[in-house]
């Protein structure tokens, strides 16, 4: 694959995409995705919640098995700073969460889509921002310890 050269945005987005990880982090995506999804129809259908509370609470539930999948056997992180790893990487899936949901919204109000078709378009939407933001906050490459300084992981 010919990439951009070095100093070029696109040039670091395909060296990014082009990292093996992306596809153990596409698979474990899909995984928790089932979950998320399968809770919102269930929350919504069943049990009478409105979509977007049903979104959201499907969303917290599949992102705890993405942290844990994504940790132990895509990225095999070895870090012990759990609780600072876990808050990173809640702030990066709260990111995309809010870009999910405002484009299910948009999907639902404004297209008058289906809320299921409506999130299914919203996570392929958001899978390269979150794979940017987990891949180089939370789980960055080298395993280093987490130092709190999101410059750092942005550089």
């Amino acid at each position: 694959m010919k990439y951009l050269p070095d100093g070029m945005a696109g040039g670091k987005i395909l060296a990014v995409l082009n990292r093996q990880k992306i596809t153990g982090f596409f698979l474990i995506g899909c995984f928790s995705t089932l979950i998320d999804i399968g809770l919102l129809y269930i929350f919504t259908e069943y049990f009478g919640i409105w979509y977007i509370y049903s979104a959201t609470i499907s969303y917290s539930c599949g992102m705890v098995v993405n942290f844990l999948l994504n940790k132990y056997l895509n990225f095999q992180d070895t870090s012990r700073n759990y609780l600072r790893q876990f808050f990173c990487f809640i702030f990066v899936s709260m990111s995309s969460l809010a870009l999910t949901l405002g484009v299910l919204y948009l999907a639902v109000e404004i297209c008058s889509i289906n809320y299921l078709l409506g999130k299914i378009l919203a996570v392929i939407i958001a899978f390269f921002w979150n794979y940017f933001g987990q891949s180089r906050i939370t789980f960055h490459v080298g395993a280093r310890e987490i130092s709190g300084d999101i410059r750092e992981y942005v550089k």
